[in-house]
């Protein structure tokens, strides 16, 4: 399999509408940057990013979602 065509993709934006909340809202309630949750809401450099265990369970927490509800893998365009 070639693991180079795909990447991980942050669904953050679609569950920011869905919840009807601003980034800066969400920054605020979860104590976590604006400049990083920005950058999950635009899969700004997925490849390269880490993505800290503590954000994913504080995201999971906040909309009662799992880690699953999170990513979605995808084609690279």
């Amino acid at each position: 399999m070639e693991f180079d065509k795909y990447t991980l993709h942050f669904k953050l934006d679609q569950i920011l509408k869905v919840h009807n909340i601003s980034v800066l809202k969400l920054s605020n309630e979860i104590g976590h940057r604006r400049t990083t949750i920005m950058e999950l809401v635009h899969n700004t450099n997925m490849d390269k990013k880490k993505i800290s265990a503590e954000l994913i369970m504080k995201l999971c927490l906040y909309f009662e979602v799992s880690p699953n509800d999170l990513f979605e893998i995808r084609l690279k365009k």
